[in-house]
């Protein structure tokens, strides 16, 4: 190994405790967990002011709660009734509850993110930053919708190809994951780093790179190392909590492992 690249190492590893990645890759695990539950009930909420508009949908809705509460509550057959009113009398308010709960606990999140990168890539804290966090999600969301309509694109090309063709590039739907992946990253990466040349993408890319590869094998690997029938054993109900948990920390320690790379091959 050159002395380049060993300088290269050190530099990531001193990015990495500085930057106190395992620390913020937890914060940001619990974050992002919490926020499920003002999602939940944002959709619960929209759900209701269809069934308010749609008679037909609501019918076929009471049907099926009457099903699932007389099976699990048979002294209550009314009880069936009364979610399906506190759905339609209650969306609006639930609707506007979550979506204010569910915005405060998305910025804590981005805010989060963006100290942690901030810290990563030498930006320090401050108004600015606070308003790039405030608009990331909506830069992040607008970024995933051009990347699945990429990927749609990108599917539907490879459907219709010759079949002598569809050989060669068929396999690009497999690595399709792992190119969204380091869009984003490397999408994330460039807001903060900032980069003014077009050489200076190339440490960024190689962040991406790592980050992008990692996300893969936990994406892949982490189904099979650890299936969900072992921890039902140990945590019974809690047993998707807890490797949901697992999941969004180790992709969000790979992301920020991603971004110490790129800040150390940037120098």
């Amino acid at each position: 190994m050159g002395p380049r690249r060993w300088e290269t190492l050190k530099e990531a590893f001193r990015l990495y405790q500085e930057a106190h990645v395992p620390f913020f890759a937890a914060a940001l695990a619990y974050y992002a967990l919490l926020s499920l539950a003002p999602l939940l009930l944002l959709l619960l909420g929209v759900f209701g002011l269809l069934l308010q508009g749609n008679p037909a949908l609501k019918e076929g809705v009471l049907e099926a709660l009457e099903g699932v509460t007389l099976a699990l509550f048979p002294t209550r057959p009314e009880l069936g009734a009364d979610l399906l009113r506190f759905l339609t009398r209650g969306a609006f308010p639930l609707t506007l509850a979550s979506s204010l709960l569910l915005l405060w606990s998305a910025s804590n999140f981005f805010a989060a993110l963006s100290y942690a990168l901030g810290l990563v890539f030498g930006v320090p804290a401050g108004v600015k930053n606070r308003l790039l966090a405030l608009a990331m999600p909506f830069l992040l969301g607008l970024g995933l919708i051009l990347l699945a309509l990429l990927g749609l694109a990108l599917g539907f090309v490879v459907r219709f190809l010759p079949p002598e063709w569809r050989g060669v590039l068929g396999p690009l739907e497999d690595l399709l994951p792992l190119f969204l992946a380091f869009l984003l990253f490397l999408l994330v990466y460039g807001l903060f780093a900032r980069p003014g040349r077009l050489k200076d993408l190339l440490p960024l890319a190689s962040g991406a790179g790592v980050g992008a590869s990692l996300f893969e094998a936990v994406r892949l690997g982490l189904p099979r190392l650890l299936p969900r029938s072992q921890y039902e054993l140990l945590y019974g109900p809690l047993a998707g909590f807890v490797l949901a948990l697992l999941g969004l920390y180790l992709v969000l320690w790979v992301f920020l492992l991603g971004a110490v790379v790129a800040r150390a091959l940037r120098g």
